[in-house]
């Protein structure tokens, strides 16, 4: 497969576990036409397209458009898409909603470039697991977002200025009419792990009082099942990162 500039060092891929778990995830689904946004350099992409996938590398920053066999598309994750609605079957954001502004924008547009059935399969840094829930009560900062923004950043959006915790996550989700399907992670944390061992009996107790107790409505009750079940998982308590796979809607 060529490379567009040869004399070039091709660039880094980043996040190849997370790669792992996502082409693990599709390669029981039916093949067609996705969405990779952010792409960087499109390795992901160029990976599905071994295994029957098509589709587009999506990519604001158009010197990672570097590999001649990608169709490549410059997309703001912060604006409206440039893609008729209902153009793809799936869509795939690795590690990018944490770096954006509009995370209710960005999934209004997913679901409207997706599909009726379609999927999006994204990941995000697990700020819920409760090796981050340690360190944000002793510092105020979360895992995997451990120290101050720099303020002197060139560009905000190479930092992670909107971590989001899992009930976040759902509730634009489904505002966005993304109905989530299934919850994983990378690789569960060993600190995560011993908090879970000592005290899941009274953090299980925290979150059903969280969902059940002080809501005091039965529909909105009911409503909370799905998402109680979703934060007492060791997917959410333990993970590295929150991986989901939600359905258009």
């Amino acid at each position: 497969m060529a490379y567009i500039e040869t004399n070039r060092q091709l660039p880094t891929r980043h996040n190849p576990d997370l790669h792992a778990v996502v082409i693990d995830t599709l390669k029981s689904m039916e093949r067609g036409k996705l969405l990779d946004l952010p792409s960087g350099p499109g390795y992901l992409l160029r990976d599905l397209k071994q295994l029957g996938f098509d589709g587009v590398a999506g990519e604001i920053d158009e010197t990672l458009h570097c590999f001649s066999d990608l169709n490549y598309h410059k997309v703001d994750m912060t604006a409206t898409f440039d893609f008729p609605a209902a153009s793809f079957d799936y869509v795939v954001s690795i590690e990018g909603i944490e770096h954006i502004e509009n995370h209710f924008l960005f999934l209004r547009e997913v679901r409207r470039v997706l599909k009726p059935g379609g999927k999006l399969i994204l990941t995000t840094p697990n700020v819920h697991s409760l090796e981050s829930r340690w360190r944000f009560f002793l510092s105020g900062f979360h895992q995997l977002a451990a120290k101050p923004i720099p303020l002197d950043s060139e560009n905000i959006y190479f930092e992670h200025i909107n971590p989001l915790p899992f009930h976040q996550l759902y509730f634009a989700c489904e505002k966005a009419n993304l109905k989530i399907r299934e919850l994983k992670t990378r690789r569960y944390r060993k600190g995560s792990q011993l908090f879970y061992y000592l005290f899941f009996p009274w953090i299980r107790q925290a979150v059903y009082a969280a969902c059940f107790w002080r809501e005091k409505n039965p529909l909105r009750q009911k409503a909370n099942l799905p998402l109680y079940a979703w934060l007492k998982s060791k997917e959410n308590l333990l993970g590295s990162h929150t991986i989901i796979v939600a359905e258009a809607i």
